[in-house]
This record gives structure tokens, sequence and C-alpha cells, in this order.
């Protein structure tokens, strides 16, 4: 009897799934709303900061204090003063606004 038990038993850890296995295929969780929200509202409003109303990157981070400083920034100046960018991003979240002088700074991602 106790062979018949082993043998049950081998079949059973065999055709259980392995829970490591679900857990390498399940996809990544997405980032909290939040953090999405957090990203295009500093892009938005760093860009129009700097290129609408023309302050200085440190006069513009200072008002964004303490959150701002989780966030990657990237400012592309290569273009004034026809366009401008802000890139934001908070691990694999990123949102980008545009200056153009005609409309002002915009949301583009």
């Amino acid at each position: 009897m106790s062979g018949n038990w082993r043998s049950g038993f081998v079949a059973l850890v065999v055709v259980a799934p392995s829970p490591l296995l679900a857990a390498e295929q399940a996809p990544p969780p997405s980032p909290p709303p939040i953090i999405q929200i957090g990203s295009a509202y500093f892009a938005k409003q760093l860009c129009s900061c700097l290129f609408v109303v023309g302050r200085s990157e440190l006069s513009c981070r200072t008002e964004f204090k303490p959150q701002i400083d989780a966030f990657k920034i990237a400012i592309d100046r290569s273009r004034p003063p026809k366009t401008a960018t802000v890139t934001t991003s908070l691990g694999p979240v990123t949102a980008v606004a545009t200056f153009n002088p005609r409309y002002g700074c915009v949301l583009i991602r």
C-alpha cells in the first residue's frame, strides 16, 4: 500500500503547477495612475515655468519640492526659440511636454 501512495504523491507533485513558474509568466503590474498623473503634471508645469514664464530651472524646481526630486528630468533646449522639450520619468512612466511659442507648452506623451 505504501508503494501506491508514493506513486500517487509523485503524480500529484508533477501535475500541480509551480508557484514560481506562475509568477514568472505573470505580466508586471502597471504603475498606479497617480504616478502617471504626477509625471504629466511635472512635465507640463516645468515646461511652462521654464519656457513660457522664462524662469531658471532651479527656481522652477523649488515650486515642486520635494516630490519632483523622485523624478528623472530631461530638458532639451537644443531648438529654442522655436521649440523645447521637457521629459519627466519615474520608473516605467514617462511624460513629455513640448514648447511652441504660438501655443505654449503641450503634453505630447
